[in-house]
């Protein structure tokens, strides 16, 4: 759901390019908070400026029950939770039916379908399956290795969205500057819209002083699909992706009309604060 394109929304001081951009996955990792906070904290952000920049709470499927359950205790005058549903592999028309049950609590906005990666048969059956859904935007999660085996030509030409894996708890899980590179060039090329997941914290490409790992900077990424949609070569698209400048990050985001939300829709993250903080510092966000 693309609260950009809402109209009578009220007036907002968060940047355009920015609204509805943070998804709120409270309950992963690394943030793992308890259901029950997550939904509270997300119906109470509602009164805050950060509201227009978060978009649905993330949730797994098994959560649904409890997540409705703690929303009726929640003031929801401005309307039910919406959600974007994760769903293992091979349970898509359980997440559909369920997304049905948990009204009027939960509006379910989207699903987040895994795939059975190690298996090309049954990863390709199970995007065909998903191609067939109309009622509600389903997003698919694939690895570096079933795009490099032609998995987005299974979506281009279908309502289906791209989601990608940008970090995690281990190192192995964040993919090289290249090969975030040929995967936004490859979505874009194919025109699928795609939301990113895991270590986008910051907005600058950056070293964990703790953890030893490289995150990706989503400002980078944004940059990086902005000069994808323009057709500039895999060299500037890498270059952007592995850019640690802040200034110059900073002043080509400033300078940006924001067209790059076409493709790269939004990114989960578990402290949907950190990220606005890190635009804050860079004179691209209001203060929070």
């Amino acid at each position: 759901m693309d609260r950009r394109a809402m109209g009578g929304r009220r007036m907002s001081t968060v940047p355009e390019q920015f609204v509805a951009f943070f998804d709120d996955a409270a309950t992963f990792p690394p943030g793992l908070a308890p259901v029950s906070q997550a939904v509270t904290d997300h119906v109470a952000r509602r009164s805050t400026l950060l509201d227009d920049a978060v978009g649905p709470a993330v949730l797994s499927l098994a959560d649904l029950p409890q997540a409705q359950r703690v929303a009726a205790s929640c003031d929801l005058s401005g309307g039910p939770v919406e959600v974007s549903v994760v769903t293992p592999a091979g349970r898509l028309g359980e997440a559909l039916r369920m997304a049905k049950g948990v009204a009027p609590e939960l509006r379910v906005v989207a699903v987040e379908l895994k795939t059975a990666p190690d298996d090309r048969s049954v990863w390709e059956a199970q995007i065909r399956e998903a191609a067939a859904v109309t009622a509600l935007p389903v997003y698919v999660e694939l690895t570096t290795a079933q795009v490099t085996q032609g998995a987005l030509d299974l979506l281009a030409g279908t309502p289906l969205r791209l989601k990608y894996r940008t970090g995690g708890i281990e190192a192995h899980l964040f993919p090289t500057p290249q090969e975030l590179g040929d995967v936004l060039v490859a979505a874009v090329a194919a025109g699928l819209p795609f939301k990113l997941t895991a270590g986008l914290h910051e907005a600058v490409r950056h070293t964990n002083a703790e953890t030893g790992f490289t995150h990706h900077g989503f400002l980078n990424i944004a940059l990086a699909t902005q000069a994808a949609r323009a057709g500039e070569g895999r060299e500037v698209i890498a270059g952007w992706l592995a850019e640690t400048d802040p200034a110059r990050l900073g002043a080509a985001a400033a300078a940006s009309d924001g067209a790059w939300r076409a493709s790269f829709t939004s990114f989960g993250t578990c402290s949907v604060g950190e990220p606005a903080d890190s635009l804050h510092r860079r004179d691209l966000f209001p203060a929070t």
